[in-house]
């Protein structure tokens, strides 16, 4: 090992010959109280994950010119790095730093890579993590299976929509679902064939310079129901307790831009993901009716294999319990 923590050829040639099951965990951050309770949801979830080698990269977005050094300081239970970030697209753009830094750095061993960032904490029910055991992480390349929590467009819009017949559409590519870039797991081979994660840098494409009443440009690749669906989800409060519901003005404008230019790189990450033919688990469906089936992770019994394929499964069917009552409801064939 060298001096500054960097794997030396040895060790590189060493690694590729043992068994141990490595992810590569790619851990945005940018505020530091967020970042600090993350690292303890995430330190305790790679202890309990025995016989998985974690590595931590720590990617900072709120310090671009931090430069490469170890991070065995900050409590990790595993191997740990931190490198500066690039936040011109937030997370995705910081990842994509955080990638390159790795390839540079690291051996090419890793079986997973985890993406996480420092909202997980906020926003996520982490009851559903314990459901990922270490045997179901080392099944995840052989069923060529991502993880983590999948959303679709019939949830978190206030009106009902068929997205079945006529789905959001970026480029001309259909999107109905998508995986949130809060936590998900994907395998190495897979997550190779994403990057870059970031489509949308700065999306000068995708918008007017300032037109309240048109924020899109005409020749955005954008459908025309997805245009909508973006200017009603950050425009209209539709639940109690939610952060939008904004005037779309001069003033809000640079924030309308920028939560949408998200949104658009998250969804696109999707898009490029189900393209691949990967199998996910939703982990909604352990969250509580009606927002998920409210399964017991310790009831899906079987083999780990068996029991990742049981949870692709119920993921389809929690896919279509989201998509199918709206269906229906914009049908007038249900109340």
């Amino acid at each position: 090992m060298s001096a500054d923590g960097v794997p030396s050829h040895d060790d590189r040639l060493q690694g590729a010959g043992d068994r141990a099951f490595r992810v590569l965990v790619l851990f945005l951050t940018f505020d530091p109280e967020k970042t600090k309770g993350v690292r303890a949801v995430l330190g305790d979830f790679f202890k309990a994950r025995e016989g998985i080698e974690f590595t931590v990269v720590e990617i900072d977005n709120a310090n671009e010119q931090r430069e490469w050094q170890s991070a065995s300081t900050e409590g990790w239970p595993c191997r740990a790095f931190a490198v500066g970030g690039d936040n011109t697209a937030h997370e995705f753009t910081g990842w994509d730093r955080g990638w390159r830094e790795v390839r540079a750095r690291l051996p090419e061993t890793f079986d997973v890579v985890l993406m996480v960032n420092d909202a997980l904490a906020n926003s996520k029910p982490l009851e559903a993590l314990e459901a990922i055991d270490a045997d179901i992480i080392r099944q995840l390349p052989a069923q060529k299976t991502v993880l983590g929590w999948v959303d679709t467009f019939s949830r978190v819009n206030p009106d009902p929509l068929d997205t079945l017949a006529q789905p959001m559409r970026i480029g001309g590519q259909a999107c109905r679902k998508w995986l949130c870039t809060t936590f998900f797991m994907v395998p190495r081979s897979v997550f190779e064939k994403l990057y870059p994660v970031t489509s949308f840098s700065t999306a000068n494409e995708v918008f007017t310079r300032y037109c309240p009443e048109k924020p899109f440009r005409e020749s955005a690749p954008l459908s025309q129901n997805y245009q909508e669906f973006l200017y009603t989800h950050q425009t209209k409060v539709w639940r109690r307790g939610d952060k939008r519901g904004y005037v779309l003005s001069e003033t809000t404008f640079p924030l309308f831009k920028n939560k949408v230019r998200n949104i658009l790189n998250e969804h696109a990450l999707s898009i490029k993901l189900w393209k691949l033919g990967v199998g996910h688990v939703n982990l909604a469906i352990f969250d509580r009716p009606s927002r998920g089936l409210g399964i017991k992770h310790d009831l899906v019994k079987g083999s780990a294999g068996t029991r990742l394929r049981k949870l692709r499964l119920l993921s389809w069917r929690q896919f279509f319990h989201e998509v199918i009552p709206p269906l229906l409801k914009r049908r007038g064939l249900r109340s």
